[in-house]
């Protein structure tokens, strides 16, 4: 048995990442403003999910679909009626052959194809894809990527709440934070959406306390609170700013070691143009998911 495995630019998964793994990625659409007005996204069509889970199929005997979370996008609303349109073809297409014969026109059943919502986005999902993708079937692919959802943290902060606010991505409460002057939210990805995790005031002192949430998150004891096992994990690192990453990457590392979190492996992904118009320049982001290769 073959796997492989489709999700959308929200996974913000880089062509190296992707080269040499049976992964397909399907972009979302960023709409650019008029008149310096902020943009908007929108989700892949029905069709652009149809072509890509058929592109996939011609490379493996089954199919894994793992979209954006949908308290987000209405990328997996599209995804199942994708999945639901191949199934009706598969179980209604006919043809003739020559002989005034009828046969079925695709011989592969439905079952080959699996649609998962994610719960999450940016680097939570593309460790989630990535860890899929190590599967020779759509079972144990979906139990994969559901395992390390399941215990994973997307965690991010932004310059400016308003453009999250205006697209309806956080909640009243936490979009009031933005006219409060010098506060910076820590904001956590949850299945339900966008919460603040954590306010503080200052930039500077906002990126310290998203890595000491990255490093709770991790199984260290940077935070107060019950002491989490200690778990080898892997970390995506996500922003605009390669001396912000530079600096981020190495104060996570540090703080990683100093907390006794065991860290496999820090991952610097780029920022998906859909992503980048609601959280707008100088966000920076951690994901935290467990190293399910080592267990």
């Amino acid at each position: 048995m073959s796997l492989a495995v489709v999700t959308d630019s929200a996974a913000c998964l880089t062509e190296p990442l992707v080269r040499g793994r049976a992964i397909e990625v399907v972009p979302l659409h960023a709409v650019p403003g008029e008149d310096g007005a902020p943009g908007t996204t929108s989700r892949p069509s029905v069709q652009e999910l149809v072509d890509a889970y058929r592109r996939a199929a011609r490379r493996a005997e089954e199919v894994l679909a793992i979209h954006i979370s949908s308290a987000l996008s209405g990328t997996l609303e599209n995804a199942r009626t994708a999945a639901a349109q191949i199934e009706a073809e598969l179980s209604g297409d006919v043809g003739h052959t020559g002989t005034g014969r009828v046969t079925n026109t695709v011989r592969r059943r439905p079952q080959w194809l699996r649609v998962v919502d994610s719960g999450t986005s940016s680097g939570a999902l593309g460790l989630a894809v990535l860890a899929a993708a190590r599967a020779h079937d759509a079972r144990r692919g979906a139990a994969l990527a559901q395992a390390s959802t399941a215990r994973s943290c997307q965690l991010f902060v932004v310059d400016d709440l308003g453009r999250l606010a205006r697209s309806g991505r956080i909640d009243r409460t936490t979009a009031r934070l933005d006219g409060v002057l010098g506060i910076r939210p820590v904001l956590a990805l949850t299945r339900d959406g966008i919460r603040a995790a954590e306010t503080v005031r200052g930039a500077a002192r906002a990126r310290r306390h998203l890595i000491a949430q990255a490093v709770r998150a991790a199984g260290g004891t940077a935070l107060s609170g019950p002491r989490r096992p200690a778990d080898p994990v892997r970390l995506a690192i996500q922003g605009d700013d390669a001396d912000m990453l530079a600096q981020l990457e190495s104060g996570l590392r540090e703080a990683m070691e100093e907390a006794g979190a065991i860290v496999s492996e820090i991952l610097t992904l780029p920022v998906d143009e859909a992503t980048r118009t609601h959280v707008g320049p100088g966000a920076l982001g951690i994901a935290v998911a467990p190293d399910l290769q080592s267990r």
